[in-house]
């Protein structure tokens, strides 16, 4: 049985002695490391050799968003295939920051055995399915003034972005050449997840969108402070949430990002 090499992050001792307790329970996991900081723990994530690591976002020592800034050094590494991360912390309110470098669970202390063992089946199941290639999307056209359901079969990287309906329970998938998908797909803040779309950002909380074509940022004549985001030939604009616009720009800073 192959292993998960496994850090952990964390600068409580008895934290630490809880998760290493949790993941002894399963016998595909290995730790590799323990650090009390995040500069400790880098040269041993820049070597390349582990799967997984298990991170605290607040390090007294660093600073409160400490396992983020990690967490975004970790997502601009030029590997094949990064480490997965699991947040672990007791401060909900940086869940919407953690989302964006897509990790595999935002684990909320105390922790326990279900939560560490849901967030362990996760990347067991995403370990064993092969990159998804092409997504399924039902949509909805009209024919002879009716409303018909058909499926189209597109590659993420021919999505500009994904917004919205104004009633809330639907989306519109605006492709690269124009066409517009009116969508059966409910939830916005599941389309990453459930289509891998790993170079996609939420920028607002109607607005997902194609890191890959996005052009720029330019300030909304009519918000204070307000921001859009511009596409590559594209003349459509989209509002940045203030509370997104600090990530966005620091994930437009990725190498891997095409501009």
């Amino acid at each position: 049985m192959k292993k998960m090499r496994v850090m952990i992050v964390e600068d409580r001792p008895l934290a630490q002695d809880e998760l290493k307790y949790l993941l002894s329970l399963h016998p595909d996991v290995e730790i590799v490391g323990v650090f009390e900081d995040t500069a400790s723990a880098w040269p041993l994530i820049e070597v390349g050799n582990i799967d997984g690591i298990f991170l605290d976002i607040d390090i007294e020592t660093e600073g409160q968003r400490a396992g983020l800034d990690l967490a975004y050094r970790i997502d601009r590494l030029a590997f094949p295939r990064l480490p997965w991360l699991v947040f672990t912390t007791g401060y909900e309110e940086y869940a919407l920051a953690a989302h964006q470098v897509r990790p595999f669970g935002y684990l909320i202390k105390p922790l326990d055995d279900a939560k560490v063992a849901q967030a362990l089946d996760r990347i067991r199941k995403a370990q064993q399915t092969p990159p998804l290639k092409r997504i399924e999307i039902r949509h909805k056209v009209i024919s002879c003034e009716e409303s018909v359901w058909c499926i189209k079969y597109i590659k993420p990287d021919d999505i500009l972005y994904i917004q919205t309906n104004n009633n809330g329970n639907t989306v519109k998938v605006k492709l690269m050449h124009g066409e517009v998908l009116d969508c059966v797909h409910t939830a916005l803040n599941r389309w990453k997840i459930d289509y891998e779309l790993s170079d996609f950002m939420q920028i607002h909380k109607s607005h997902l969108v194609n890191l890959n074509h996005v052009n720029g940022l330019k300030p909304d004549l009519y918000r204070v402070e307000g921001y859009n985001v511009t596409f590559l030939g594209c003349i459509v604009e989209l509002a940045i949430g203030k509370h997104y616009l600090d990530d966005l720009r620091k994930a437009l800073g990725r190498p891997s990002i095409r501009h």
